[in-house]
């Protein structure tokens, strides 16, 4: 069973690392080739998920990659869970595990019906209360 998704980047090795999601990135794609179907990386658009792929009856699959140099929990982005929860079986969230040494990829259809994310709200924000003596007033 896949990890308990979480919204957090506090647990030891959850910082984004390039390099490693770019592997995600190319085992999920390597995997829906071999699956005869037409992946497109639409990652830089801020849709909810990584890959918008298309199988040979003109359907799709729009998955969410998440990659971990070794293993354990993964974190969701808000936008992410509500595009699975909107897009039902037709979303799904790709792990690849072990990125940095032998990546292994498991595969996970409509996470939103059947995970329990833990939701964990961390806002941070800057109280500035000397501004007004650094700053110059305009004319």
């Amino acid at each position: 069973a896949p990890a308990a998704l979480k919204r957090d980047h506090v647990e030891a090795g959850m910082a984004p690392d390039a390099n490693i999601e770019r592997i995600g990135m190319k085992v999920a794609m390597e995997y829906e080739e071999r699956q005869g179907r037409t992946p497109e990386d639409v990652s830089s658009q801020s849709l909810g998920y990584d890959i918008r792929s298309k199988d040979s009856e003109g359907g799709f699959r729009y998955i969410e990659v998440k990659a971990r140099a070794k293993q354990g929990s993964v974190v969701i982005t808000p936008n992410e869970w509500l595009m699975s929860q909107r897009l039902k079986d037709e979303f799904w969230l790709y792990v690849v595990e072990n990125a940095a040494g032998n990546p292994e990829l498991y595969t996970l259809q409509d996470p939103a019906s059947c995970l329990s994310p833990e939701e964990q709200i961390d806002i941070v924000r800057y109280i500035v209360k000397d501004w007004k003596e650094k700053a110059y007033k305009a004319e």
